[in-house]
């Protein structure tokens, strides 16, 4: 059984992997004698790819998501450091047998001690990340025996916990995470309306955008077709439902605000210290089935002009009023870590590195969300007119809207000129270890890394070192290339 590998991807065959937070590049774009088409190509998909880091990493469910992956990899961590040795034995003989160690299907498979609240725990924050994010991740067994309510609630509570003084307000001792409503997923005629799904149209729009400028409206209009070609699929249900609930059609500017409004639900102890939320208020699509519908009959000033910071502000404060949602924040300071290099020296465990990476990344978009809240809801524009020459001589803002770690033809790329070849790895080997502890915990067979740069593996030598520093960081004797 292989672990599923969250991503959030691009038409073309880019993608985010959200287990490593490494964008993986497509490289099939310039295929064109024409140049004009060829760097058209390029600019609009590279926009796309670099939208999903934006977008995630600049809203209150991309928080969210990180926030639970973390609780759920440091339980993962502890649990495994701490296996009596008899334990550690029925890992690796289930393992060696197809059964995952947890797993949904075999609960309660540990009956006794510590082991047995740690199993639930992580199953719990296992399924409340795939149901919040796209529950592709769970299988038909998952959805239809599992707890969801209790899931929900006791993910929230124990993130909220772990977080608590820092990313997250102070956690009162008592504190119980309530959630009001049915819990249901949105289903729709073409099927699930997921997260995922929200980010990946929102994506399309953002390369739309792009034929706005006078450089790329003078591309081959193959460009643009293929888009409106790719909005008739998957990506652009959002769209369609936008408009049927609507009763109208609605332009890209007001369906990418929606999306937005979306993506930035109210969180118990991220937003405010009150426990309770309702499910339509946490769960993106239901969000944006709910601000859809309260399009219906108002028209705004995002469907007859140009997006702004002041037009969109605006847009998304009638909006909570007119579908009585609130918008989500952040009401606590999410890192203090300033530098990518902090992220890679600061001493701390293997499995809270990338989420560092993630929570300094998101604290700084918040920052420039709140300065111009268009370059997260409305990405695309950041390459056009005026705001494009911002990138000639980019503030030190400015870098964080692009992923920081990318792998182009196999090979692992970063940002020389904020960290170094030894701090660099230090983030990467931290990635590997922390996303090795779903496939150790609910995979079986080989460790996977499909998330992970191909050209590490292919060197025998740096499979083995990785090798050991799993072994270090969890006492098994268990690695890539292995059973």
């Amino acid at each position: 059984m292989t672990v599923h590998s969250p991503r959030l991807r691009n038409s073309s065959g880019a993608e985010l992997n959200l287990r490593s937070q490494i964008l993986f590049q497509d490289q099939t774009r310039t295929r064109t004698s024409d140049l004009v088409t060829a760097v058209g190509s390029w600019h609009k998909t590279y926009v796309h790819e670099s939208s999903h880091w934006a977008r995630y990493h600049g809203s209150t469910v991309g928080i969210l998501l990180s926030l639970l992956r973390r609780t759920r990899d440091q339980l993962a961590a502890y649990t495994i450091s701490h296996l009596p040795r008899q334990d550690v034995e029925h890992l690796h003989e289930d393992r060696s047998s197809g059964l995952p160690f947890f797993s949904f299907e075999r609960y309660p498979k540990h009956a006794q001690g510590e082991l047995k609240y740690s199993e639930l725990d992580w199953l719990n924050l296992y399924f409340a990340y795939y149901l919040l994010l796209d529950p592709e991740g769970l299988t038909e067994f998952d959805t239809a025996t599992w707890d969801m309510r209790a899931a929900m609630e006791h993910s929230l509570e124990d993130m909220w916990r772990q977080g608590a003084g820092m990313e997250m307000v102070e956690c009162p001792d008592d504190v119980r995470v309530g959630i009001d409503g049915p819990l249901k997923l949105v289903h729709t005629s073409e099927g699930p309306l997921t997260t995922r799904v929200l980010f990946e149209c929102a994506a399309v729009l953002d390369e739309l955008f792009q034929f706005e400028g006078a450089f790329i409206r003078k591309a081959d209009p193959a460009l643009r077709e293929f888009l409106l070609e790719v909005l008739n699929g998957e990506y652009g249900m959002p769209c369609r439902l936008a408009r049927a609930l609507a009763g109208r059609t609605l332009g890209g500017s007001t369906v990418l605000a929606l999306i937005d409004f979306a993506l930035n639900p109210v969180v118990p102890g991220l937003n405010s210290d009150d426990p309770s939320v309702d499910w339509k208020e946490l769960y993106p699509p239901y969000r944006f089935v709910t601000a859809a519908k309260a399009m219906t009959g108002w028209e705004t000033d995002l469907e007859f002009q140009y997006p702004s910071h002041e037009a969109t502000v605006h847009f998304l404060h009638m909006l909570a009023k007119r579908s009585g949602l609130r918008m989500g924040s952040v009401a606590s300071r999410l890192s203090d870590l300033s530098t990518l290099r902090e992220a890679a020296t600061t001493p701390m465990h293997l499995s809270a590195r990338t989420p560092a990476v993630s929570l300094m990344c998101a604290s700084r978009l918040l920052a420039l969300r709140d300065r111009d809240v268009c370059s997260i809801s409305h990405y695309g524009v950041n390459f056009l007119g005026e705001r494009a020459t911002r990138f000639i001589k980019p503030d030190r803002d400015m870098q964080w809207l692009f992923p920081v770690f990318q792998v182009s033809q196999g090979e692992y790329r970063w940002p020389a000129e904020h960290v170094g070849l030894d701090e660099a790895t230090d983030l990467l080997i931290g990635a590997a270890v922390a996303s090795a502890y779903d496939d150790i915990l609910h995979g079986v067979g080989p460790l996977a890394y499909d998330h992970l740069p191909r050209s590490l593996f292919d060197d025998v030598g740096q499979v083995e070192a990785l090798n050991q520093v799993l072994k270090d960081s969890t006492g098994l004797d268990m690695g890539w290339h292995r059973t």
